[in-house]
């Protein structure tokens, strides 16, 4: 049987979070007072899905000087609260295996998760607690590397429940697909056009990233809350 414990971990918490996610999300974007690109002659007076990344939020001051402490407050707080969300996510995981004595594969797999995600949840959170504009090589170390091991965590679950007993193989399928998706956009982040200071980059190179940016985090949201839907049919199951 999966106790509470274990069922707050991977279900409740992280709908729970999610959901504060986006509405950080939505108030930091409302309250963001607007950015310039003086090169790309690009000037908005709010947030831009297509010219600001989700980090554009998260800095103390706009490129064009203003003061964004509420929105940094609200969405650095919230990268903060996915990385434990995470890290408790991949706490339980493997507890959850052992519990309803799935098969040797399944608890292997689940194991080596464990430390994956903590190191996943611990660059997720960095990239809240070290803005952009406080130390740019900093914040892109753990944006990039929270990135590249997620993959790595991704198909370790994936095969986890691809190996259970339990859970039907449609999440673990839902899930490689997602890794799929993932490997493309660290391409576009290791190997694409780079942005930041002192780099020359176009206004299509720069939407390219945003856009990209925001469709991996959504993916990976959509992806989180198939498992967890997964997770909740698999506890009404076998309790």
């Amino acid at each position: 049987m999966m106790n509470t414990r274990i069922y707050f971990g991977l279900v409740r918490f992280p709908i729970i979070s999610i959901s504060i996610f986006f509405i950080c999300f939505l108030l930091a974007a409302f309250l963001f007072p607007g950015s310039e690109i003086e090169r790309l002659n690009f000037k908005s007076e709010m947030y831009s899905l297509s010219h600001n990344f989700l980090s554009g939020l998260g800095c103390l001051e706009t490129s064009s000087g203003e003061t964004n402490t509420p929105s940094a407050i609200l969405f650095n707080g919230s990268l903060v609260l996915v990385g434990s969300t995470l890290m408790l996510f991949y706490w339980r995981f493997k507890e959850m295996f052992q519990a309803i004595g799935d098969s040797a594969k399944s608890i292997k797999f689940a194991s080596w998760s464990k430390p994956v995600g903590l190191v996943a949840g611990v660059l997720f959170a960095g990239v809240g607690i070290v803005p952009h504009d406080l130390h740019f090589a900093a914040h892109v170390f753990f944006a990039n590397y929270a990135f590249l091991v997620l993959f790595a965590l991704c198909v370790l679950h994936s095969l986890t429940v691809y190996h259970s007993n339990f859970m039907s193989n449609r999440y673990a399928l839902g899930y490689m697909l997602f890794c799929i998706v993932l490997l493309i956009y660290l391409y576009i982040i290791f190997l694409g056009p780079q942005i930041g200071p002192g780099t020359f980059f176009t206004e299509r190179e720069l939407m390219l990233q945003v856009i990209s940016q925001k469709s991996i985090v959504l993916s990976l949201i959509l992806s989180i809350l198939i498992q967890v839907y997964g997770f909740h049919c698999l506890f009404k199951r076998i309790n």
